[in-house]
């Protein structure tokens, strides 16, 4: 009777594994980075792909950092003519498919940051999906001047 329970117990185990393992690895990032601050200002914003390789559409509902207490999801729009940065609630990425949270669309802005971001450091940033789902990802923080490789032939 107890060899029956211990092979039960550990097909359970087997066939109930995969299913945790698909579901953790169902959103990933990548891509990413923050933008170093600019000296006297306490403000940033983050830019990364996130995929959702689930059968269900997730939305991005919040995130966080040690380094700030508000961080926003944010989203440039056109309206009459002018570029407009407005405040989203949310940003939902369809199944089996990408967000791209980049400069002039979708990014997260980063508010009343509590110490200097600065390039070659990295910043630990927790994204929240409505699924319940969170993921924690160690962004590179990037200078503002985009580094160019000039070769002289």
């Amino acid at each position: 009777m107890k060899k029956n329970a211990v092979i039960l117990f550990l097909l359970m185990n087997v066939f109930t594994l995969p299913f945790f393992v698909v579901a953790q690895e169902a959103i990933s990032v990548t891509a990413g980075h923050v933008r170093e601050t600019i000296p006297g200002t306490d403000v940033s914003a983050a830019y990364m792909t996130i995929s959702n390789k689930s059968e269900q559409s997730i939305k991005l509902i919040a995130a966080k950092s040690r380094l700030s207490n508000r961080i926003e999801i944010h989203q440039h729009l056109m309206v009459d003519g002018m570029m407009k940065m407005r405040k989203q609630d949310f940003l939902q990425i369809n199944a089996n498919s990408t967000a791209t949270l980049q400069p002039s669309g979708y990014h997260l802005m980063i508010f009343d940051v509590q110490a200097p971001l600065t390039d070659g450091e990295t910043l630990a940033i927790t994204l929240y999906f409505d699924n319940k789902q969170e993921v924690t990802v160690s962004l590179p923080i990037q200078g503002l001047k985009q580094k160019h490789s000039h070769h002289h032939h």
